[in-house]
């Protein structure tokens, strides 16, 4: 029986999805004190994508992205885009598995050998698909409240600490529009929202399918308005140059939440929170790598395709990074210097084109149709 999801467990993975690593790093600083509006002009840009994204949908509701392409494009032409959307949530989930686990090796665990927390993160990953995609919504719908709870905790005693200077985040605008416009696009349309064209290997679970649409708007404004939030608290607490030049922001301006010396060291609270989205960003990303694969060479059983693909980037992600500030250079530089491109192609320009392709293809079949009646 084909695994389904109701539209809150969705949002539940959907919101989870996008916290994951967007609260680790200072996205948008470039802008300076602005960054929380290029955000949410990034958010806007967020809508046009998700809609693209959910009408393709909407054409095929019973199939994932390898699917579609395949019945678009032809298997011929669509086996090369299908590897290269394989590759790219591969490829962005060995950076969130390496990430997430140098953060609990760094915080919470600093005397565990890094390998070995990066197996165990990798093998609960690899036990919660083979339980079945169920599960891990399943999961979401425990975690979500959580995290949340925690994201919330935050904003509240770093308030109650009176380390919050708004003045740190004046001029609005006083470098104009350009540095925001810069900041947002494509790099913020990309990362966080562009990289939700993976669940397009994931709606074609749900059960209500007209309501994919509002419930990934919800995603998107309650995300947008979210991260907008934390870049505001990060500059308000820490100030642009801090966060600038910060390994975790949002680890230091948690350093920071003290009252009354009784609420202090409260560290563990951001490892919490940057493990489970960490875990669920990770983890979306990986069986959407395995689902195209899947997909692509009709295998029946994934859970030799899980265990392969988690032997192989888990080794990887020991191998390739030996330390956090080569995995950041290689995450922030080199991606964005050679993989930017890609990423934009494939969450941007591919779905547009693949949409114009799908409503040609559907208004020629229709004229045909109508033809034949004549």
């Amino acid at each position: 029986m084909k695994m389904r999801i109701n539209n809150w467990q969705l949002y539940c993975l959907m919101m989870l999805f996008e916290i994951g690593s967007t609260t680790v790093f200072g996205l948008g600083i470039d802008a300076k004190q602005d960054a929380w509006i290029a955000v949410l002009l990034a958010m806007f840009f967020g809508f046009v994508l998700i809609w693209i994204y959910t009408e393709i949908q909407k054409y095929y509701p019973e199939k994932n992205l390898a699917e579609i392409l395949i019945s678009v494009l032809g298997k011929w032409l669509a086996i090369p885009i299908i590897l290269l959307y394989a590759l790219e949530f591969f490829w962005i989930s060995t950076l969130n598995f390496r990430e997430f686990g140098e953060l609990i090796s760094m915080i919470l665990l600093p005397s565990v050998p890094l390998s070995v927390i990066l197996v165990v993160f990798m093998i609960t990953a690899m036990y919660t698909l083979f339980l079945g995609f169920e599960v891990l919504a399943r999961l979401g719908e425990l975690m979500f409240p959580l995290i949340i709870f925690f994201i919330l905790s935050i904003f509240v005693l770093i308030g109650f600490s009176e380390q919050v200077d708004l003045t740190r985040l004046q001029p609005v605008l006083g470098n104009g529009i350009t540095p925001v416009l810069k900041a947002a696009i494509p790099a913020l349309v990309n990362f966080p929202f562009g990289e939700m064209v993976v669940f397009l290997m994931y709606w074609h679970y749900v059960n209500e399918k007209q309501c994919i649409r509002k419930t990934s708007f919800f995603v998107t404004i309650t995300i947008g308005l979210l991260l907008s939030s934390v870049l505001a608290l990060m500059v308000a607490v820490l100030d642009v140059p801090f966060v600038t030049n910060s390994t975790i922001p949002i680890y230091e301006v948690i350093k920071l939440i003290n009252i009354g010396d009784i609420l202090t060291n409260l560290d563990s609270l951001a490892t919490v929170v940057q493990f489970i989205g960490g875990f669920f960003k990770m983890t979306i990303h990986f069986y959407g790598g395995v689902l195209a694969v899947k997909s692509l060479f009709k295998i029946i059983n994934e859970k030799w395709l899980i265990a392969l693909f988690g032997v192989f980037w888990t080794w990887f992600s020991i191998v390739y990074y030996p330390n956090l500030l080569f995995h950041r250079w290689v995450g922030l530089k080199i991606s964005i210097s050679y993989f930017y491109s890609g990423f934009t192609v494939l969450e941007i320009v591919c779905p547009s084109l693949l949409l114009i392709i799908i409503i040609l293809k559907n208004k020629l079949h229709k004229q045909s149709i109508q033809q034949q009646c004549i």
